[in-house]
């Protein structure tokens, strides 16, 4: 991006007139030998401050092209506000051709790919998009300084979970944007979906845990349960949320999309009052079966919570026009890649305590073991467990009748806990390091693997929201579980739900070997958000190597870097903001092309700092 720079020079003042009788050539004369050498030290000190000004603070704007850091940064997409339960989400749309972009449909002579449909992450429904507007990627600026003159205020060297702008080593002209999780001299092992590092002369690998605020922003949507799908809404037996105990929560069910049913409970002492909440994922049958008041061949089963993406669900055909029949969409399966469980999880919960008194309990499940959070709703005192140990102990300020919004969360071996967006174990408590050899598969308590509990305690809760965290593949497109299948690889979404419902067979998910990635001094490693589909380290190759045996080989690097390196020489910058995500339409919307519509607004709410 070209940019311009206004400058311009400091205006002292008028210029003092000579003294009387005194000519003004030959008072200069008296004052450039006096004052000469000062001016120019002065105008050379100016700048270089001006010149590390505009050096260290530069900043580049670029467009983001593709999925592979989705969702965290958007790619060329669709957006869409689900049909069935209302829950805004997004879709790869890079494979449609940009070259017709604005172009009006009927001047269009040749065939191109058009995205037609896609999955909703929240309820799984699957929703038309062909006469949906194709959006360009998010546009985010990209800050240099911090890499190239680290010893500036602000900046530092590049470090794990920044997300940065680079120059592909295969075709250093091209740019990629991913997320650094690889330093010099590491060894990286991906396992369980989790990063291990072994730093430099260490033994052992340890976790990498992020800061609080990368771990939040990188959390992706299970069921948010103010979007209900409206054909479930008279059908209890989909219901996700439900008491499951003999002192039952009553639950006022939500007005509208975006507003929360209200679950309430006034829990006698000594009785304790669940609500959990069951995985209950509509296949594509069954919703076809739903929607068309058939009987189904399968009633609800709950399953385990996955690495699924609503980005990664596009419905591609090519031809003329998006047109497509009723068969051809229930033919495409969306997503059909192999999947991982995800035991990570945050909660999140708006609490009202009606009554001082009681005991609140917020838990999360993972590989049958559970993780809670207590909250002595007399003392305001919260505890964190582990099974039955007890990590620690916070006030938390809940005392008495009020509302309160909870999140607590189960991420890399960590328990934390925020109060009204407050941390009260700063970035949480830790409770060992997940074992490279060992590790708990899921059970049949995994297929419930989150509630929220009250024991003698009159309380409220609404804005139940579940979210899990990010699943790293060891390769791209590729299943982790492909050398550890003990049966057929499922072949459908349908028969890949028969496999997550089933407890007899999940000690095949906690089977899985590792993948090292040693990296060498000075070189970096990156991936991108959407592991299953990101074109990143863990799948490039060394076209840049220059071959000593075949110098007409095509290669240039003599330096034997690892395809899945990144050379310090390559890194652009860290990118901090994204600025312009797209345009929202709003009404009323006059469609100048499918993908132009007027008038539009700032995409306001994505506009955000990048984590």
């Amino acid at each position: 991006m070209n940019r311009t720079y206004a400058t311009r020079s400091d205006v002292l003042g008028p210029a003092k007139e000579p003294a009387k009788g005194q000519s003004k050539a030959k008072g200069a004369e008296k004052e450039k030998p006096k004052e000469g050498h000062r001016e120019t030290v002065e105008a050379l000190v100016v700048a270089f401050i001006l010149a590390l000004l505009v050096r260290g603070f530069e900043a580049e704007a670029f467009v983001i092209p593709t999925g592979s850091m989705a969702p965290t940064l958007m790619g060329r997409h669709k957006q869409v506000a689900c049909d069935q339960c209302g829950y805004v989400f997004t879709v790869n749309a890079s494979e449609e051709d940009d070259g017709g972009r604005g172009v009006p449909q009927f001047r269009r002579s040749e065939a191109r790919p058009w995205v037609v449909a896609g999955t909703c992450e929240n309820c799984r429904h699957q929703v038309k998009l062909a006469d949906e507007p194709t959006f360009n990627g998010d546009r985010i600026l990209v800050m240099k300084f911090p890499y190239d003159m680290p010893s500036l205020p602000g900046s530092s060297k590049p470090e794990r979970w920044d997300v940065v702008v680079f120059r592909y080593p295969e075709e250093p002209e091209v740019s990629y944007i991913k997320r650094l999780v690889g330093l010099p001299g590491e060894v990286i092992r991906i396992h369980f979906g989790d990063i291990h590092v072994k730093e430099p002369g260490a033994s052992d690998f340890h976790l990498a845990r992020r800061p609080l605020r990368h771990q939040q922003a990188m959390q992706m949507m299970v069921y948010d349960d103010r979007y209900q799908p409206k054909a479930l809404k008279d059908r209890p037996e989909w219901r996700r949320w439900t008491s499951r105990s003999d002192a039952a929560w009553t639950e006022t069910p939500a007005a509208k999309h975006g507003e929360s049913s209200v679950f309430k409970v006034d829990a006698p002492l000594g009785q304790t009052a669940d609500l959990r909440y069951r995985n209950l994922v509509p296949d594509p049958e069954q919703w076809q079966a739903i929607l068309n008041n058939e009987p189904m061949l399968r009633g609800p089963r709950p399953s385990l919570i996955t690495d699924f993406y609503s980005y990664n669900t596009n419905v591609t055909v090519n031809g003329d026009s998006p047109n497509v029949s009723e068969g051809q969409l229930r033919s495409a399966d969306g997503d059909r890649s192999i999947q991982h469980w995800v035991g990570d999880l945050t909660l999140s919960a708006k609490l009202e305590v009606m009554k001082p008194g009681g005991v609140v309990r917020l838990e999360l499940v993972e590989g049958g073991v559970s993780n809670r959070c207590e909250i002595d709703l007399s003392s305001g005192v919260a505890t964190l467990f582990h099974g039955d140990e007890s990590l620690g102990q916070r006030v938390t300020g809940i005392n008495g009748k009020g509302t309160y919004e909870l999140t607590f969360a189960n991420v890399d071996d960590r328990l934390t806990l925020l109060v009204d967006d407050r941390p009260l174990f700063d970035d949480g408590l830790t409770f060992g390091d997940k074992s490279t050899a060992v590790r708990n598969a899921p059970t049949e308590a995994d297929l419930s693997p989150a509630a929220v509990s009250a024991t003698g305690a009159s309380v409220a809760v609404s804005d139940l929201v579940l979210k899990r965290d990010i699943y790293y593949t060891q390769y791209p497109g590729r299943s982790d579980y492909s050398s550890s299948w003990e049966h057929p690889v499922p072949g459908s979404t349908v028969e890949f739900l028969d496999l997550l419902s089933d407890p007899a067979r999940f000690a095949e998910l906690g089977n899985i070997k590792w993948q090292d990635y040693p990296i060498g001094a000075n070189r970096y490693m990156m991936l991108g958000d959407n592991s299953p589909r990101s074109k990143d380290g863990r799948g490039w190759a060394n076209l840049d190597r220059l071959d000593p045996n075949n110098p007409d080989s095509g290669g240039w690097d003599t330096s034997n870097r690892e395809y899945w390196e990144v050379p310090r020489s390559l890194l652009t910058g860290k990118a901090f903001y994204v600025y312009w995500p797209h345009g929202v339409p709003f009404p009323p919307a006059f469609h100048l092309t499918r993908d132009i519509r007027v008038p539009f607004r700032p995409y306001f709410e994505r506009m955000k700092w990048i984590r």
